[in-house]
């Protein structure tokens, strides 16, 4: 962010400098000299000489005023690449928030993993000592809740390495704890409709935008190099004074209408013109790929998010299922009609599936993230 408001003042600064031209040009001399000669007559004496002018440009033909245009184009093209830059860090803060919260959340279910382990180990125990349960009972129990555990670890690492990489995007000491908040990205106006959202993303995309105003810059750069010939007229007023030690003994003024016309200058315009020439041509074709690209990231994040809505959905199916398993197969051990291991199954495919739930709303989050990145919202 501060590298890209770094060139938009470099830019700001330039079309301050090419505004100049069109204003009056105000300059001072001063001079102190003796003036030797060598042959004929004696040397003259020291004289001291102050003089003040003032140059305005009164045509050009419109060269520097297109010169103008051209950078104050340079300028909102800079401007739309600070938006350009905003809008892929907010992006990929977010990633990497829901990122973070699906780690948080994976954690809390392997928690719960642990302590569903131990209480169907604590079972298998009870069973094992009053005699009715078999012994490869306990110790599969004991190998459940040490996987669980070493899940737990695992998750917890990762859940580590996803605050430190937010904390990296934000800026921050990436030891900062950073307690993050449940959240939602709220539906994108016409989500579903493909057309409608393509002609949003090429009415409001930053990037796209800039690179229109690239190519304005470049019709103006070629306006004005093909003018660079022309002739160039001035009006010119100064006043000054000279004497031998005081410059006010003599004083006079000056106004004077000049024109100044380059008939040649060594193909040096020639060149100006076909290097403007390339410049449009390339940014036409980069205006031509950044509307692509802008075509191709909306497509691809709605087939991505329908997807993703589509895989929440038998998520919380799959979850509830799961759930009702567990409790079927525990149920079915207390009163001695099931096996240990039905149960361990239906853990596991609990775990799988709340851990595919978790997946599928944090993946909907950063679809619908991609999505506004995709049609050039700012939040």
């Amino acid at each position: 962010m501060l590298a890209a408001q770094g060139n938009l003042t470099i830019a700001i600064g330039q079309t301050e400098q090419s505004t100049s031209a069109l204003r009056p040009q105000l300059s001072a001399t001063a001079s102190a000299g003796q003036t030797f000669t060598f042959v004929g007559y004696a040397n003259q004496p020291s004289a001291v000489a102050l003089g003040l002018a003032l140059t305005q440009l009164l045509y050009d033909f419109g060269r520097t005023r297109d010169q103008i245009r051209q950078q104050q184009a340079l300028q909102r093209s800079a401007e739309q690449n600070v938006s350009v830059t905003m809008v892929s860090v907010t992006l990929q803060v977010k990633q990497d928030y829901y990122s973070f919260l699906q780690a948080k959340d994976d954690v809390d279910l392997e928690a719960a993993d642990v302590a569903n382990r131990k209480r169907q180990l604590e079972e298998a125990s009870a069973r094992v000592t009053s005699g009715i349960g078999a012994p490869s009972d306990l110790v599969q129990a004991k190998t459940n809740q040490a996987e669980a555990n070493i899940s737990l670890v695992s998750f917890r690492n990762a859940a580590l390495s996803a605050q430190v990489q937010l904390a990296l995007d934000l800026g921050i000491d990436p030891r900062t704890p950073i307690s993050p908040v449940a959240t939602q990205e709220q539906p994108v106006a016409e989500e579903g409709n493909l057309k409608a959202l393509v002609t949003t993303a090429l009415s409001q995309r930053p990037d796209v935008h800039s690179a229109r105003e690239q190519l304005a810059a470049a019709t103006y750069g070629l306006a004005a190099a093909k003018k660079g010939l022309l002739p160039v007229v001035t009006v010119s007023a100064g006043a000054g004074g000279t004497g031998v030690s005081d410059p006010f003994v003599s004083q006079f003024g000056t106004v004077s209408l000049g024109l100044t016309w380059t008939f040649s200058d060594g193909g040096s315009t020639a060149g100006q013109i076909k290097q403007q020439v390339g410049a449009s041509q390339v940014a036409r074709a980069n205006l031509d790929t950044v509307s692509q690209q802008a075509i191709a990231d909306v497509s691809n994040a709605s087939v991505d998010l329908a997807a993703a809505l589509q895989r929440l959905e038998l998520s919380q199916t799959e979850s509830l299922n799961a759930q009702e398993l567990v409790r079927i197969s525990e149920g079915l051990y207390d009163g001695g009609l099931g096996q240990f291991l039905d149960i361990t199954n239906a853990q596991a495919s609990l775990v799988t599936a709340q851990t595919n739930l978790v997946q599928a709303k944090a993946d909907v989050q950063r679809a619908r993230a991609r999505l506004r990145y995709a049609i050039g919202a700012m939040a």
